[in-house]
């Protein structure tokens, strides 16, 4: 064997080691990539909520509280004729969790500008911007950081009314349970830290109304009187009797939508009867009516007042007919409104019940007032 022969074999031995561990290294990785593929197709894929506050909120969140806050059912200046009137300047402070673990930021804000907004328009108050009332304190105590807010007590409460110059500070916070939206408000005296006014507001939203675009659905429970009459001939020397008027008790379904908050639109069903005139009348009927309401915005600033135009179907006592209804709406307490208008019911032949004194028919219908009554929630 040759001396070259013998000095290139130790070579080739470490070449082929060499070759060996390659082509080892190049197969696994040739597998593990073959693996990721083929395995691919059955990976399971997992959903990962972040526990970071203000994701996964639920989409209605925001929606919800603007819902509740835009009804112009609330903050209405009869709610607050019994505060006193050397209160004149206020300031909001907000109570509840100020690391926004329950309420993001964003919704924390857009509460506090309607809050803001609703008691200024009201002109009933001097609304002053607190930004000492904003701020948060933080410590650190024995390598532990402690939050908490400016005011800790009621004599805290009195000194930051001095420095603002506020007679009374909007205490408030918001709070979210299933579909169910509240804002609890207190108006708290700044001198004698007096709790002069509490109020809550709350409404109940699903994803349902927001996916239909509906900004507010709500019911409502009706009390009317309609001046709806009649008259039945007496027979021989017997007088005519007349019936004027029948009372209703209804329940509506109200909606208004993004598309424009100042059109309302209802479906209701009402019932009505006859409590005068029982012994020669007997009405009994039900009214299935659809209703708009528009808004007048040349009285808002007075009184927010809504006019309606109603058209439905009655049927009572055997017969059936056309009624129709237009008129003025305004509020009334709290969730309360009250409405005065016309009624008019086509005029329609009724069998009343037998009386040997009377005809046993007569015509039923024509125009009348229309008052009512009503309660939403």
């Amino acid at each position: 064997m040759s001396v070259w022969r013998l000095w290139m074999m130790p070579r080739m031995k470490q070449d082929n080691g060499l070759y060996s561990i390659k082509y080892v290294i190049l197969s696994a990785l040739f597998f593990v990539i073959c693996a990721i593929f083929s395995t691919d197709s059955f990976s399971e894929t997992r959903v990962v909520e972040s526990d970071v506050p203000g994701f996964g909120i639920p989409p209605t969140m925001y929606a919800g509280f603007s819902r509740l806050l835009d009804d112009e059912s609330i903050l209405v200046p009869e709610e607050l004729l019994d505060v006193n009137k050397d209160i004149k300047r206020i300031a909001f402070y907000f109570n509840g969790d100020r690391l926004h673990r329950k309420i993001p930021k964003q919704v924390h804000l857009m509460i506090e500008n309607k809050l803001l907004g609703k008691f200024m328009g009201l002109g009933r108050f001097e609304v002053i911007d607190c930004v000492e009332c904003r701020t948060t304190r933080v410590n650190f105590e024995n390598s532990r950081m402690m939050i908490s807010q400016s005011v800790q007590n009621n004599q805290d409460l009195r000194n930051l009314s001095k420095e603002v110059r506020a007679d009374a500070f909007l205490l408030w916070n918001a709070s979210l349970h299933e579909d169910k939206f509240t804002v609890n408000l207190r108006l708290v005296n700044a001198k004698s830290n007096e709790l002069v006014w509490l109020k809550e507001y709350a409404k109940k939203t699903t994803r349902e109304q927001e996916e239909l675009e509906f900004e507010s659905i709500e019911m409502e429970f009706t009390i009317s009187s309609w001046g709806i009459s009649s008259e039945r001939d007496g027979v021989g020397a017997t007088e005519d009797a007349s019936l004027s008027g029948v009372t209703a008790f209804g329940i509506r379904r109200r909606e208004y939508t993004t598309l424009n908050k100042d059109v309302e639109y209802s479906l209701g069903v009402e019932y009505f009867r006859n409590f005068s005139s029982q012994d020669e009348f007997s009405v009994n009927g039900f009214n299935l009516e659809g209703r708009i309401f528009v808004n007048i915005s040349a009285l808002k600033d007075w009184v927010n007042t809504k006019a309606y135009v109603g058209i439905g179907q009655a049927f009572f006592s055997g017969s059936h007919g056309l009624m129709m209804k237009f008129g003025l709406e305004f509020p009334f307490v709290t969730n309360g409104f009250m409405a005065i208008g016309a009624a008019y019911l086509v005029e329609e032949d009724v069998e009343w019940k037998a009386d040997a004194n009377y005809e046993d028919s007569s015509e039923f219908g024509g125009a009348g007032l229309d008052l009512t009554l009503g309660y939403r929630f």
